[in-house]
């Protein structure tokens, strides 16, 4: 038998976020899997000629797994315009023309990431075709708000995109004329039209891929978006398919197919989680509402800064229970986008009526983002072992003069995202990102330091939603999620440990990750 290669990592704290929650001195992978844990003379004693990281102290945790997350999205960011850390208009709209110089006339100029919403108090509003008139007149612009739900265009990205039928999401001045932003379906047209050819892709995989590395990721579930970009297969599967045949996916990817693909899912009658260790199907990813930064998450009531309106389904209840039902046929797995209270209520409905269709005992259904869940809602999650697949980095908009209290007024900061309340309800809590931004060291932290109660979770129970807690919601617990032996050897080492720093998490450097015993990145 040919000698598999080992990493010793000796003298830290190694959490192993078993059922105990046992803290080992040193831990052994040989090969793909996690050969022993436990004291530092009893794991070297078990190694044969490992190479050897002395901790010297360091934390090590199980690899985190972003339990929702958009991958190839990520990565176009990271290659294109990346507005994420634009602090006003006047930057984003520099950094845009910069983009637009360097692109070939006719090209698409993409931006992404743009969050008005902490731009300085009055100069707020989305980006509109004028500004971004003035960014090119040769290019189409196109810039996606950070939500995904909300694109600007200037006017030439207007008149390339077909927008007949979806109409009604292109938003319009008083006199009729387009402002250039469109959301929802409107924008899910800019998608198809801007879409990246595969070579463009495979690079914002590895882009991605790259990201995720030194972030401490070593899995991500991967969802498809709003919108199918193309009439046949899919872009994001092709792309991770073939840097799986090329033996370059080095992070772990389970990824939940578009709606439009529920009825071909089913027809393939695969079992949930099927593929390998890094590359595997979870099933079905469908929409219901919107978002709250486009003022289209579905709520209870009306929103503050809108009387006007209470959101939008994208989907409504009919067109998701066909699609539920289409997946209960196949035994396969739901996720469903859902925000506001009344979508919840919604997909909820439609979840109890297919239940009773599932021959696997378990299929746990997933809801995605769950930011405005009701007490009622919560006991039918429970219930139903329904998984809330939540995103604690959408803390950075609840807080006074923040996203959550402009569009829902000020007693919304505490009663939204509420992760404390979840966790104990015993709703099985799954940690992600939704790529905004993708750190699960930046979301942990305001998971633990929220000032307020019902959202607030001690350091275990956020880092076990970011690890045990992702790897159930995708049926991997018996394979990954913890630092068990005959577990999957992917880790993270921390520079610092997160129990005695909480106030300073998202300040924590990851100094090593590891997927499958391999350091795939290490710090400088």
């Amino acid at each position: 038998m040919a000698h598999q290669s080992e990493l010793l990592l000796r003298n830290g704290d190694v959490h192993l976020f078993d059922d105990d929650r046992t803290v080992a001195e040193s831990v052994l992978f040989r090969g793909d899997r996690i050969a022993a844990v436990g004291s530092t003379d009893d794991v070297e004693s078990a190694a044969d000629d490992p190479d050897v990281v002395d901790l010297d102290g360091r934390t090590v945790l199980p690899g985190f797994n972003d339990a929702h997350t958009h991958i190839l999205s990520v990565g176009i960011q990271l290659i294109e315009t990346d507005l994420s850390e634009a602090d006003d208009r006047e930057q984003a709209l520099a950094m845009l023309s910069e983009n637009a110089r360097d692109t070939a006339d006719g090209n698409w100029v993409l931006g992404f990431g743009y969050d008005e919403s902490t731009w300085p108090e009055g100069d707020r509003s989305y980006l509109s075709r004028a500004e971004l008139d003035g960014v090119t007149e040769t290019n189409p612009v196109a810039v996606t708000r950070v939500d995904g739900h909300t694109v600007s265009l200037n006017s030439e990205a207007l008149e390339k995109v077909d927008f007949e039928g979806v109409e009604h999401d292109v938003i319009t001045d008083e006199q009729g004329d387009p402002t250039g932003r469109v959301v929802e379906d409107a924008a899910g047209r800019v998608k198809i039209a801007s879409r990246p050819d595969v070579e463009k892709a495979r690079r914002a995989l590895d882009a991605a891929i790259t990201r995720s590395h030194e972030l401490g990721i070593t899995s991500v579930q991967t969802m498809a978006g709003l919108t199918a970009v193309r009439d046949h297969g899919n872009l994001v599967q092709e792309t991770l398919q073939k840097a799986w045949e090329d033996d370059d996916l080095t992070l772990r990817v389970t990824y939940y197919v578009h709606a439009s693909q529920a009825e071909s899912l089913s027809d393939l009658e695969l079992a949930p989680g099927f593929g390998d260790e890094y590359l595997r199907v979870g099933g079905l990813k469908t929409f219901s509402d919107g978002s709250l930064g486009s003022r289209t998450a579905k709520i209870h009531g009306e929103y503050a800064d809108d009387p006007s309106t209470d959101g939008q389904m994208v989907h409504d209840g009919d067109e998701l229970e066909a699609w539920f039902r289409e997946a209960a046929r196949a035994d396969q797995q739901i996720a469903t986008h859902a925000i506001g209270g009344r979508a919840i209520d919604i997909v909820l409905d439609r979840y109890e009526a297919v239940l009773d269709e599932y021959e696997i005992e378990e299929p746990r259904l997933r809801v995605e983002h769950v930011e405005l869940a009701t007490d009622e809602a919560l006991d039918r999650f429970a219930d139903h072992d329904i998984v809330a697949s939540m995103q604690p980095n959408f803390l950075q908009w609840s807080k006074p003069d923040g996203l959550y209290e402009a569009r829902l007024g000020t007693d919304a900061l505490p009663t939204n995202n509420r992760f404390r309340d979840i966790d104990g309800a015993d709703v099985p809590l799954a940690f992600g990102s939704d790529k905004m931004p993708p750190g699960p060291l930046y979301g942990i932290h305001h998971a633990t330091n929220s000032e307020y109660d019902p959202q607030r979770l001690d350091v275990d129970r956020a880092i076990a939603a970011y690890t045990r807690g992702a790897a159930y919601a995708e049926h991997a617990e018996e394979f990954k999620g913890t630092l068990e032996p005959g577990k999957l050897a992917d880790a993270v080492v921390l520079g610092r440990d997160p129990f005695e720093h909480r106030a300073e998490i998202e300040e924590i450097d990851v100094e090593l990750t590891i997927v499958g015993g391999e350091v795939v990145y290490e710090s400088s």
